[in-house]
């Protein structure tokens, strides 16, 4: 899947962490509210740090892609997705980018890392916002559970996974 005209998409690296943690933030206060209180997003938005970003990368073993402008933005992000071998552990689009099929891009790119890598199915623990993006990739909820905030809040979080060995075609039921 293409990236929308004019953004690119890289690896990132523990330099990007502040970026991210920008991005991180108003993605969850911007596009959050649409399914849960100003009090769940300000508990789930509250309490990141670059450094968290950084030991992901260097000691939690996840990779992490950014989709950002072609053009030098000053650090602007338009999203990101941190993955491990077989878990999407983040994605996060900025507002101003939601719905062109930046969560897509990033995504599908995931994915393919993941089977390139060995895997063979992957996981994610999705919000209720994300929940849509993931079953229009043909992720099946397998739980609801409840997840406590960085703050200390309950939200609702769907738990979902893919095969990423069956085809498109016969996820869907076809044949």
């Amino acid at each position: 899947m293409p990236l929308p005209p004019g953004l690119i998409l890289r690896a990132g690296t523990p330099g990007d962490a502040p970026f991210i943690q920008r991005l991180h933030e108003e993605s969850i206060r911007g596009l959050g509210p649409r399914c849960y209180s100003r009090a769940e997003v300000e508990s789930w938005a509250s309490s990141l740090t670059p450094g968290g970003y950084v030991r992901a990368m260097t000691q939690g073993g996840e990779s992490f892609l950014l989709a950002e402008p072609a053009r030098n933005a000053g650090g602007r992000l338009a999203g990101f997705c941190s993955f491990t071998r077989d878990e999407i552990e983040g994605l996060y689009v900025h507002p101003r980018w939601a719905r062109r099929g930046v969560g897509s891009a990033l995504l599908v790119h995931a994915e393919a890392a993941i089977l390139a890598g060995g895997g063979r199915s992957v996981r994610v623990s999705a919000s209720l916002i994300g929940q849509p993006l993931y079953e229009k990739h043909g992720y099946q909820i397998v739980g609801t559970r409840q997840h406590r905030t960085r703050m200390g809040l309950i939200v609702l979080i769907r738990e979902m996974e893919k095969d990423l060995a069956r085809p498109a075609a016969r996820r869907r039921g076809r044949r």
